[in-house]
Formats: structure tokens, sequence, C-alpha cells
């Protein structure tokens, strides 16, 4: 054989060198899709480990705490203090909004501040309004920080300017020297009246402050929830929980603003008229006053749960009545609402609910608005 015949046959195929910029390229390739493949490694952990989380919070076992708190209320025109036994059960939070807590543990002195992690739609932070239900004990300002002032429990609210129905409550446990966690003897003690506001603008009659169609509250007028209202009120739901029942805050204090921004969403929806039967208009609101709550569910269907039979037959001994009770339209002005009670103090409650009558009918007045 001739060797150089085989030689002659490589010299016509060659070896492709490749060039140092392509060889780079190459690698910068490789390495682009590890670095792919790592990055969508890690997100997958990720919402593996959101899930988990999201599952163990809904896990939680709702706890009770039973203490005893004694809440003085001062008023330019009236100081009350009333001593309380309540029991706070944990919040039953049912809003869009997601916090890193609802409950906080401080020292007299102390601060903490429970963080956002998600609003309701159409929530923003600028919408973020907070509120305290004891300033006796704790103080919360515009941005959530809250300070601890005496030794007790109380619940501080957030809720939303944008949509009021939108609230979540934290528990405060301010803790020191003298802090009362005994169970209590009894929670029936007699339901002080609530204080009396030395503000213009104000309608009182017979000593109770009004708030109806006829009646209405100046704009600046913005008490807050009165706290012998909201101490009265963790009595109540304390009470109704010994026969396991579930009532709890779903709606408190409105300012005029919130008032103003419920109403008009109302009447988007439904026409003025409609709204006018179930709905105040701004400066109107019951719920300016910072005496009435609305409880668990803003429903027709409450009325037929057990928590509402329980509700109308006990509301008055803990200072309630139902505001605007059935077959008393024409009196109040506004349709039924099993839900909704205001706080009288309970020498009126009980007065009311003996006599069956409402509070326009006891005090002979009237809940029209002007016609326009």
């Amino acid at each position: 054989m001739d060797n150089n015949q085989y030689d002659r046959y490589e010299s016509h195929r060659p070896r492709k060198r490749v060039s140092r910029k392509t060889l780079r390229n190459r690698r910068l390739a490789a390495l682009f899709i590890i670095a792919f493949l790592v990055l969508l490694f890690i997100i997958l952990i990720a919402k593996g480990c959101s899930k988990s989380d999201k599952k163990g919070k809904a896990s939680k076992v709702t706890s009770a705490t039973t203490i005893t708190t004694q809440a003085t209320t001062t008023d330019p025109a009236i100081t009350t203090t009333a001593v309380t036994t309540t029991t706070l059960a944990d919040p039953v939070n049912k809003s869009d909004f997601k916090l890193d807590k609802t409950s906080v543990y401080i020292e007299v002195g102390e601060q903490d501040t429970p963080m956002v992690q998600a609003y309701p739609d159409g929530t923003y932070e600028a919408d973020e309004r907070w509120s305290t239900g004891d300033a006796s004990i704790a103080t919360v300002d515009s941005y959530g920080h809250i300070k601890g002032i005496s030794p007790g429990v109380c619940y501080v609210t957030l809720r939303s300017a944008a949509d009021p129905k939108q609230e979540v409550m934290i528990k405060v446990t301010v803790r020191g020297e003298g802090t009362d966690t005994s169970t209590p003897q009894s929670n029936k003690a007699e339901a002080p009246e609530p204080p009396v506001y030395d503000t213009e603008g104000l309608t009182y009659i017979e000593g109770v402050l009004i708030a109806n169609k006829s009646y209405s509250l100046p704009a600046t007028f913005a008490p807050g929830l009165e706290t012998i209202c909201y101490s009265q009120f963790q009595a109540l739901s304390g009470a109704a929980a010994k026969e396991g029942l579930s009532i709890y805050l779903q709606s408190g204090y409105r300012s005029y603003h919130d008032q103003e921004i419920i109403y008009d969403n109302y009447v988007k929806e439904d026409g003025k008229e409609a709204a006018d039967t179930y709905s105040a208009r701004p400066g109107y609101s019951e719920h300016q006053t910072g005496l009435c709550i609305d409880v668990n569910t803003i429903d027709d269907a409450f009325g037929y749960t057990p928590e509402a039979a329980w509700l109308a037959e006990h509301a008055h001994e803990y200072g309630f009545i139902i505001r605007y009770p059935q077959g008393k339209e024409s009196y109040t002005g506004y349709k039924y609402e099993p839900w909704h009670i205001r706080y009288v103090g309970s020498k009126l409650a009980t007065k009311l609910y003996k006599s069956g009558q409402c509070l326009e009918e006891y005090l002979n007045i009237k809940s029209e608005y002007k016609s326009e």
C-alpha cells in the first residue's frame, strides 16, 4: 500500500480550529443556563416555603385571656370611673389586611409596631387609620407605633379609610407591676352611663346623646370609640363566649369622613332613597358618637344566628340596646339591624328592654331628614 495516499486523503480534511471568541461565547452561554436553573430552583423553594407559612398561620388556635381592668374616662363635663371585669378573646379578624402580628406584648413605656404586609384592594399606606380601645393602657399614633401606658390588656384597631369595613384588631398586653390576669368572680357589675361631651353642636335629650335623621353631629366631632363602651362590650363578648358563642367587634367608631365614603358608595349602588333606609348620611351616624358597635356580620342572616338571639336577650345587662329593633322602622327611620348595638348604660338599657320601646319611642322624638 502507498502510505502517501492516506497522507494525501488526510490533507483534504484539515481539523477545524475554534477561535477564542467563539469559545468565550460558548462559556458565557453555559454560565447563563446554569444561573437560570439556579434561579428557577430558588423560586420553587420560596413558593414552597410561602405555602407552608400560610398553612401554619391558618392552623393557629384562638386562645383567650381573662383580665380585670379599671377604665377611667375624664371629660371636661364629667369624670366617670368604672371597674369592669373583662374576658378578652384573641381577635377574630376577617379583613384583607395582613399583619406580621396580631398580638403585642410590651412593658410600660415600651413601643412596638405591627407591620402591614398586605392591604385590601384599593387601600394604601395613606389610608391607614389606627385607634386604641383604651388609651389608659396603650396608645397608638398614625403610623401604628403602639406604646404601653399602664399594665393591662386592650385592643388597637387598624381600619381602612377607603373601606371602613376593612379593619383588623391587635391584642395588646402591657406588662408591669400590678398586671392582673386572675379569673373574674363576676362580670355583671352595673354598666355606668356614658360620659357627657361638652362639645358645641351636640344634642342631649334626658342625658342621652342623640344622632339620628333629625339630630346631627358636627363634622369635627371625633371622640373615637368610648372606653366604657369598649370595655363593656368585652364583658358582653366574654359572657357569650362562656356559653360557646362568638360575638366580636366588626365595626366601631367612624369619623364623619369615613361615613361620607360609605354612604356615597351605597348611593351609587342602590340610589339615595334606598340607601337612606339602611345607611346614615355623614354627620347623622351613631358610629360617629363612639358609642355604638356593629358585631359579627353586617347581614340580615345574622338575625337568625344563636349569637343574635343571645345579644337581644342579654345586651341590656351590659348597658347596650339593639338600636334599630324589628318593627320599629317608623320610629328609627332605619330597617332592622340585629347587629347594631348602642351603649346607653344599664339603667336606660334595662328600661328599654323591659318596655319593648326603641330610643325614639321612649324619648318621644322623631328621626326624619329635613326635606331638601
